[in-house]
């Protein structure tokens, strides 16, 4: 019998889980709360708070909600898996208690400290004082990350000392991450490649869906501000089946271990940020659910049945189901709006979108306003395009790019780059 699924969210992570949800033979009606502009047409939007966690269950219920999906971190910090659980609903995601691998950096840290599991060195540091006495210690470069969640945000590199000074800055005098910033996590800077890998996890068991590598900065280059990523390449040059062999034995497993013997068995999306230094992976931090924007290139790769993958393992069944993942490449470009991550306009018609026909875009930032789609945030559309090696993905991608128009389009020119001088290296 088909099911319903609601999934918690509004960007282009959403957009691409209810795109495949509403491809899915398993699957009923999708409901998406709150949705954006693209959702709507897929599925029914809800208008929630997703701080609301009574409203949600209300949903859930009115709706013969099967399986909930939550997709940004804050609902999973604040509790809403431990609620439904106690209303004896069917959530896919990790208690509040294990969201602290994402919500607490410190928590992550010292957790990988307890059991071995490989990242950079490290200290806590919970005021300006004890931040300077360790950089006069250690030198530059290091690495100042807010201890709580910061939007992807609270990451701070300091390369130089014009780095490390903004970095008080905004830290201590501008207060720019807020209550996030209290404690800070002090990191000796690791020169690498970054990878990012995505594992679903059963409480006991896991399996690795597929690895990407996003652009967080908002320029070319790497150049400008961090932002919530700017486009993302599935899978990377990086990942050989003896390194993600690795992360399973050394990373993944040994944190579904911990939780277990913590008494909070993990169970939801387990995305490891790592920097791969000398072919060594190292943790540079974890997530507690899918990435956004690299769940527009993880998800269309998967060619199975995402819902019976994550319904498999909130019954604690993950082994028993088969996973198909593409061998093509997908990339995203983000088309963004000029200001963003600062301030930015909304209510800009977009162009362009009637005229693609099957070609992939997710929506992040948009809104339906009478027949017209609109941007309503800072990241506003995902363009998705795939081919049998990364530089026809990239040219794909980039067609897309180039038929959508909207005042102030921005978006970044180099996406996947990177991974093309990985692979002009290993040549």
């Amino acid at each position: 019998m088909k099911k319903n699924v609601l999934i918690l969210g509004s960007g282009g992570r959403e957009h691409a889980l209810a795109w495949s949800f509403s491809n899915d033979k398993n699957v009923d009606k999708v409901f998406c709360a709150p949705g954006n502009g693209g959702t709507e047409e897929i599925a029914e939007n809800i208008i929630v708070n997703l701080a609301n966690h009574q409203e949600i269950l209300r949903i859930a219920h009115d709706n013969n909600i099967a399986l909930t999906i939550v997709g940004p971190e804050n609902p999973l910090a604040d509790g809403i898996v431990d609620v439904f659980r106690k209303e004896d609903l069917r959530i896919f995601g990790p208690d509040s208690y294990c969201s602290q691998l994402e919500s607490s950096k410190l928590f992550a840290r010292d957790l990988m400290a307890e059991n071995n599991i490989p990242q950079p060195l490290y200290y806590a540091c919970n005021t300006r004082e004890d931040v300077e006495i360790l950089k006069e210690i250690l030198g530059l470069p290091l690495v100042l990350k807010a201890d709580g969640l910061a939007s992807g945000k609270g990451v701070i590199v300091c390369k130089n000392e014009k780095d490390y000074k903004q970095a008080l800055q905004d830290i201590f005098e501008d207060q720019k991450f807020g209550d996030a910033a209290r404690r800070i996590s002090l990191e000796r800077c690791l020169d690498g490649e970054e990878l990012s890998v995505f594992a679903v996890c059963d409480e006991k068991d896991y399996i690795i869906i597929n690895t990407a590598q996003d652009h967080k900065r908002v320029f070319d280059g790497d150049k400008g501000p961090n932002t919530g990523g700017m486009g993302a390449y599935s899978p990377t040059p990086l990942s050989t089946p003896q390194l993600l062999n690795r992360v399973g034995s050394e990373i993944i497993q040994p944190v579904l271990d911990a939780m277990c013997e913590r008494g909070h068995p993990y169970r939801g999306f387990l995305y490891a940020g790592l920097m791969i230094v000398d072919g060594n992976p190292y943790v540079i931090e974890f997530n507690v659910r899918m990435g956004d924007p690299e769940t527009q290139v993880v998800v269309p790769l998967l060619k199975s049945s995402l819902f019976e993958l994550l319904w498999n393992a909130t019954e604690g069944k993950l082994m028993d189901t088969k996973v198909h993942i593409s061998s093509q490449t997908a990339v995203t470009v983000v088309l963004a709006v000029e200001g963003y991550p600062g301030s930015y306009d909304r209510g800009m018609k977009i162009k362009g979108l009637d005229g693609l026909n099957d070609r992939l875009v997710f929506h992040a930032g948009t809104c339906k306003q009478g027949y017209d789609m609109v941007t309503s945030g800072g990241r506003v559309l995902n363009a998705v395009g795939f081919g049998n090696d990364l530089s026809t993905a990239v040219k794909d991608a980039y067609d897309i790019v180039k038929r959508i128009d909207f005042n102030g389009k921005i978006y970044r020119k180099d996406i996947g780059s990177r991974g093309m001088q990985i692979i002009k290296k290993g040549k």
